[in-house]
């Protein structure tokens, strides 16, 4: 009898134990007092545009427009292909269905330090309607 006693309280010790455990992970109290990840890149703008033709002259009209960028760096479709295929390498299923001519040209924007990049996709947005589409990674965003 005093076997199942013990028994019950070490599995009721780990239920409770894992279940503690399970709050801190889920909880969002206990999560948001944790320190912000960081992200490790600097916040970026991208246009994705349907051909390598349009790459030059988006580059100089953001450059020509908006005071707050930093740099701009364009991606040839095949440039994006190969970014593609390092990033499912291990995917080859994925990597089948890929073509160059399929993936976007882009045109990478990053302000300046201080400038906010949702401001500059908004305004981006405006300047380079569809078909051109316009992708914030804004990490620095992610971390309020």
């Amino acid at each position: 009898m005093r076997t199942q006693y013990l028994v019950m309280a070490l599995v009721l010790g780990v239920v409770a134990v894992a279940g503690v455990a399970g709050l801190a992970v889920w909880s969002p109290t206990l999560s948001q007092t944790a320190a912000p990840k960081q992200c490790g890149k600097a916040d970026e703008v991208d246009i994705y545009l349907h051909n390598d033709a349009e790459l030059p002259q988006v580059r100089a009209q953001v450059l020509a427009t908006h005071q707050d960028v930093a740099s701009v760096v364009t991606q040839t479709q095949q440039q994006t292909f190969e970014e593609f295929q390092r990033m499912f390498a291990d995917q080859p299923d994925v990597l089948k269905t890929a073509r160059p001519e399929a993936l976007p040209a882009v045109v990478k924007v990053w302000p300046k330090a201080g400038a906010s990049a949702s401001a500059l996709g908004d305004r981006l947005t405006q300047q380079f309607p569809p078909p051109a589409e316009i992708h914030r990674l804004i990490c620095s965003e992610l971390q309020k």
